[in-house]
């Protein structure tokens, strides 16, 4: 037992200590730090040149102290050297074959428990070169020393500044020890023309520890700069002082500089392989070279950009293949912006003033900046072709930026855009002379731009405008617009422009808006049918004071309470299967427009084949009493309206004015859910047929207002279609011949009088009888009646029904009495086969001349009049 007990307790020990051993935390990190840094000298040893390895600047901010371990991780092969003083703070190594010697440092504090490492790659050069730096004042040549192109043949340990000529033979190889740059001064000259079997080589002193040295900087004017059959790479280590911004370069050309540039080699340069300072700088040639792994590929400003070649190549830039700064064009300089080779593209970073002559090459692309625009001057000729299309859009189109457009502000008759894709514009809003707006193409007050055959995509704003108070368009041919916040926006002298070819999708706000304008008076012109069902949009009035025709098929839609004004002619002609639309711009908002007003007699103003709809917002300013209409035809106007329809609108479909508007033409239209159909003074009442339609309008079919028919009208008062009638809202006094056609309807509001002084003819069939009674039975209200004050002997009722008048007593010459139908002393009437009845005075009362109308031969029947008939 005691032997088991004893177990037991060392079993529970062990585990005991087992579980504080387990128990405890791995060591907390240590509150001190190392950071491990190598400085070696010299920076490009030769061989057998012995290299200092210093470790003192190694960071030791808490003063804790650190032990120096150094190592050589690799060496050239054929190598046998070691490090000297591997464990002290600065050791040696002695390079004994050419290459690189990867050297490690280890510091650490064992007693902290820190440490840190790091590593450099150390290139130990071939003897054979020579160093160079300082100034060269004095023609040299840079000889070949080393035929092997693995081998340098010069060291730049210096900044070198050449103010001679400096000739560098084929096959030259300078290495650049870090941000060291070779300046070449106003007086001097580079000549660096190799072959294409014997390149000339500028490049780092150290690729391994990635080191980049600074770059060629030209502020020689000389001609004979070049660089042939050249490689510059790893260069643009710190920004070159241009005369302009400074930037970091390969080759940086200053302000007066110049140089040729042929069939060279730009690698892994940061900044921008080539600069060209906005001062001046320039390329006398550049042709056939390559740019391969570049921050960015080229800098270069508007005129200078003309220098770049179609067969250069730029491959895997970082930014930019071809950057072109804010800059400008001058006046008289005619220039052509190449299409880059292998889809590479400009990209503009800051606004461009075009003042000269630009031509943009079939196939070029440019990708702009946030913000940026285009200003046209001068001329701007963008003519690609259907196989090499131009492309104007943002450098970020991940990032979701816009830049501002093309803006136009000349006449010139070579402006286009010919094949071109602009999308991603419209950032900010352009200055107009007019309203500002964003757009992909603005075009000035008096400026102009055609447009051939190009797409406008995913633009803010529009994709093309012209300036409200009279922006240009050139010609507008075959262009797609879809995805535009609005298509096209332009005043109404220039929607003519718009061809029925051009493709609108998907544009949220307007495929082609038509701004607040006038139609000259000068103009003659045809708005054509848009494509693809897609409309104008008028958001705001319109004066026509031209000859405007609306092509078949065209579709216009209009803002709340637009309204066009029409001073000259407007002719809107479709057809059965190609009708022309007016409406509104929001249905769905249950917005209206105004309507369409006429001022103007012209024979030209016709309605054929036209849908009306959703107009009458408010009243439109007529000479006599303003009313809201469809169509509103002035004193002094005159239309013509045809096979149209008429539907929704808030009041008339269309308004004649009281004081003599006139309507032409008038057939086969339909008119259904307006509040009234149409409105007219008695003069016009004839012009109405017996083939429109009339249904659901909730006031009225057909509304003749208190007015005169003149003396000279010989007129006849058509019948209706079945169940549609005219509604009489105003005395009616007859001067001259009315003949009413059998089965028409006439309904007249309280106390209305129709005053015979001409003749009167209502002649029915017993099928088809002609009614004339109260607008509003179910009310209770009574018109006045017929007055005859005529002895003409045409004046008749025969199968006519009249009811519900009497309302007040008739002027009779002596005393006064109600009655259906009143005859005056000097009236004249005839009334057989005819209902009298429901007069809230006389049937028939008459101190004139009558038949018999009470008489069984007269077959006239007379039914709840209140005070029967009299005939003195």
């Amino acid at each position: 037992m005691k032997v088991k007990q004893l177990v037991g307790m060392l079993t529970c020990l062990v585990m005991l200590v087992f579980a504080i051993s387990c128990g405890d935390d791995e060591p907390s990190p240590s509150k001190f730090k190392l950071e491990a840094d190598i400085d070696f000298s010299p920076e490009n040893p030769a061989v057998n040149e012995e290299i200092a390895l210093d470790a003192s600047g190694s960071v030791d901010a808490d003063a804790i102290g650190f032990t120096a371990e150094w190592t050589l991780l690799s060496q050239p092969g054929g190598s046998t050297t070691k490090i000297t003083n591997a464990d002290a703070i600065i050791a040696s190594l002695i390079p004994d074959v050419e290459g690189d010697y990867e050297v490690q440092l280890k510091i650490s504090n064992a007693d902290e428990g820190v440490g840190d490492t790091k590593t450099v790659t150390i290139n130990a050069l071939a003897p054979g070169y020579v160093e160079l730096s300082g100034f060269i004042d004095s023609d040299m040549t840079l000889e070949n020393i080393n035929l092997d192109p693995a081998l340098i043949d010069y060291l730049v340990t210096g900044d070198v500044s050449v103010l001679a000529v400096l000739t560098v033979e084929p096959g030259v190889v300078i290495h650049f020890q870090e941000d060291k740059m070779m300046k070449i001064e106003q007086g001097g000259t580079l000549l660096a023309a190799g072959t294409e079997a014997d390149s000339i080589i500028f490049t780092t002193a150290n690729e391994e520890a990635d080191l980049f040295w600074k770059g060629l900087y030209i502020q020689s004017a000389s001609a004979q700069n070049i660089l042939k059959y050249a490689e510059v790479s790893y260069a643009g280590n710190t920004a070159m002082d241009f005369n302009g911004a400074d930037y970091k370069a390969g080759v940086g050309v200053n302000g007066g500089g110049n140089i040729k540039i042929e069939n060279s080699l730009f690698a892994s340069n940061k900044g921008y392989a080539v600069y060209l300072d906005d001062d001046g700088g320039k390329l006398n040639t550049f042709k056939d070279n390559l740019f391969v792994d570049n921050e960015n590929g080229m800098a270069v400003w508007a005129e200078t950009a003309a220098s770049v070649d179609n067969t250069t190549t730029f491959t895997n830039s970082t930014n930019a293949d071809v950057e072109i700064f804010s800059s400008s064009i001058a006046e008289a300089t005619e220039i052509t912006w190449k299409a880059l080779s292998d889809d590479a593209r400009y990209t503009v970073s800051g606004d461009i003033d075009v003042n000269g002559v630009l031509t943009i090459a079939p196939g070029a692309k440019f990708g702009l900046d946030e913000d940026v625009m285009i200003r046209v001057d001068g001329a701007f000729i963008a003519a690609g072709t259907a196989e090499s299309p131009i492309e104007f859009t943002t450098s970020d189109a991940a990032s979701a930026l816009r830049w501002k457009g093309i803006y136009v502000n000349s006449a010139d008759g070579r402006n286009i855009l010919n094949h071109v894709t602009l999308s991603y514009a419209g950032n900010s809003e352009m200055n107009f002379s007019g309203e500002d707006f964003s757009a992909g193409v603005g075009i000035e007050l008096g400026a102009k731009m055609a447009f051939k055959n190009s797409t406008f995509s995913n633009n803010k704003g529009y994709g093309v405008y012209a300036d409200d108070a009279g922006g240009q368009i050139g010609a507008f041919e075959n262009n797609t617009l879809t995805l535009n916040d609005r298509a096209v926006g332009l005043p109404a002298d220039q929607a003519e422009m718009i061809d029925g070819a051009s493709v609108f999708t998907d544009n949220a706000n307007a495929d082609v808006e038509i701004f607040e304008s006038d139609f000259s008076e000068s103009k003659t012109s045809t708005w054509k049918k848009l494509s693809g069902g897609a409309a104008y949009r008028l958001s705001g009035d319109m004066d026509v004071n031209g000859k405007l025709t609306i092509a078949a098929g065209a579709i216009v839609n209009f803002d709340e309470n637009a309204l066009v004004r029409v001073f000259g002619s407007l002719t809107a002609v479709g057809t059965a299967t190609d009708r022309i639309v007016f409406t509104t711009s929001n249905p769905g908002g249950e917005l209206y427009w105004k309507g369409i007003y006429i001022s103007s007699a012209s024979s030209l103003n016709n309605f054929d084949f036209t849908d009306f709809s959703f107009a009458g917002n408010s009243p439109i300013d007529f000479s006599g009493a303003d009313f809201a209409a469809a169509i509103g035809v002035d004193i002094t106007g005159k239309v013509s309206v045809t096979n149209s329809t008429f539907t929704n609108n808030k009041d008339y479909g269309i308004y004649a004015d009281e004081s003599g508007g006139q309507i032409g033409s008038f057939g086969t239209n339909s008119f259904s859910d307006n509040k009234r159909g149409v409105g007219i003074p008695a003069d016009e009442l004839d012009a109405m047929d017996g083939a429109s339609t009339f249904t659901n309008n909730s006031f009225a079919d057909v509304e003749v207002f208190g007015s005169d028919l003149a003396q000279d009208k010989v007129v006849t008062w058509k019948s209706l279609t079945t169940g549609a009638s005219y509604r009489i809202t105003g005395n009616i006094r007859v001067y001259g011949k009315v003949t009413v056609e059998a089965g028409a309807s006439f309904k007249m509001d309280e106390d209305v009088q129709i005053l015979v002084d001409g003749a009167f003819t209502a002649k029915g069939t017993s099928t088809n009888m002609i009614t004339f009674t109260s607008s509003n039975i179910d009310g209770g209200l009574h018109w006045k009646g017929f007055y005859f004050s005529s002895t003409d002997a045409s004046n008749e009722f025969d199968f006519c029904n009249i009811a519900y008048g009497g309302n007040s007593p008739h002027d009779f010459n002596g005393a006064d009495f109600p009655a259906n139908i009143a005859v005056n002393s000097d009236g004249k009437v005839t009334v057989t086969n005819s209902t009298i009845s429901n007069s809230s005075g006389y049937g028939i009362y008459s101190k004139g001349v009558t038949n018999d109308f009470s008489g069984a031969a007269a077959g006239n029947t007379f039914t709840g009049n209140a005070s029967g008939n009299n005939q003195e």
